[in-house]
C-alpha cells in the first residue's frame, strides 16, 4: 500500500525523512488543501507529485493508500479539521515512530502520531491520535494523552497524569505526576506544572500559574 503525506511544509518534509530513511517505507505522493497557495509549476516535491485534495479523493481509493497528516501547530484547531476531513473520507492514517524511540509493543496508540527520536513511552501509557511528540520527551507510566496535541522537545509527563485535546507544551516543559490538563492548554517552555490546568488557559513559570486565557473562538494559534 502506498503512503501519501498531507502537507509540504517543514513538518511534511520531516515526515518524508522519517518515513523513508528511518522506517524504510515508500512515499509516493504529497497532497495539499488550498489551491491558491501553490503555483502549477511547483506541484512536485522530492520528485513526487503534489495533488490537490479535491482531485486526490477522486483519483485514489481508501484501499490504495495510507495518509500521514503533516500539518504543523500554528493553528491547533486546523490540525483537528484536517484530521477530521481525512477520516470523513475514510482514508486510513499511520503512525510515524522513530526507530530510536522506546514504545512498548503492547502500547495502546491511536493513529497519525509523530513520535520523534529519543521519545520514551513507559508501560501503561495511553496515546490518542494526531499528536506530535518531539525529540527526547518522556511520558511516564500509566499516563493518558488525548488527541491533536503538541509536545515540544524534552517534555516530561509524570505518572498517572492526563492531558486532554488540542494542547501545546513548550520545549523542556514538565508536568508533575497525577496532574490533569484539560483541553486547549498552553504550557510555556521551561515551565513546571504541578497542579491541574483548566480549559483554555495559558500557564507559565516554576511552578506554573495561569497568566492569561485563550480565545475560545480561535483556540491556540500562533498567527
Amino acid at each position: 500500500m502506498s503512503i501519501v503525506i498531507f502537507g509540504v511544509g517543514t513538518l511534511g518534509k520531516l515526515a518524508y525523512y522519517y518515513l523513508t530513511k528511518d522506517m524504510k517505507l515508500d512515499v509516493t505522493a504529497f497532497v495539499v488543501d488550498r489551491k491558491e497557495k501553490y503555483k502549477q509549476e511547483k506541484l512536485s516535491l522530492y520528485g513526487l507529485p503534489i495533488y490537490f485534495w479535491d482531485d486526490f479523493i477522486n483519483l485514489f481509493s481508501i484501499n490504495e493508500v495510507k495518509i500521514f497528516i503533516a500539518v504543523a501547530y500554528k493553528s491547533m484547531r486546523n490540525r483537528l479539521l484536517v484530521f477530521e476531513k481525512v477520516k470523513q473520507h475514510k482514508f486510513n492514517c499511520l503512525n510515524i515512530i522513530s526507530n530510536s524511540a522506546f514504545v512498548p509493543n503492547d502500547s495502546l496508540l491511536g493513529t497519525n502520531n509523530f513520535i520523534m527520536p529519543g521519545v520514551v513511552l513507559e508501560p501503561g501509557t495511553l496515546l490518542g491520535s494526531n499528536n506530535l511528540i518531539w525529540s527526547n520527551s518522556t511520558i511516564c507510566h500509566d499516563s493518558k494523552i488525548g488527541n491533536h496535541n503538541f509536545l515540544g522537545a524534552n517534555f516530561t509527563m509524570g505518572g498517572y497524569s492526563k492531558i486532554g485535546d488540542l494542547s501545546f507544551f513548550g520545549f523542556s516543559s514538565t508536568i508533575s505526576d497525577k496532574v490533569i490538563v484539560e483541553d486547549e492548554v498552553l504550557l510555556a517552555a521551561n515551565s513546571f506544572l504541578n497542579s491541574n490546568a483548566d480549559k483554555l488557559t495559558r500557564m507559565q513559570g516554576t511552578p506554573a500559574i495561569k497568566y492569561s486565557e485563550i480565545d475560545p473562538e480561535k483556540g491556540i494559534n500562533f498567527f
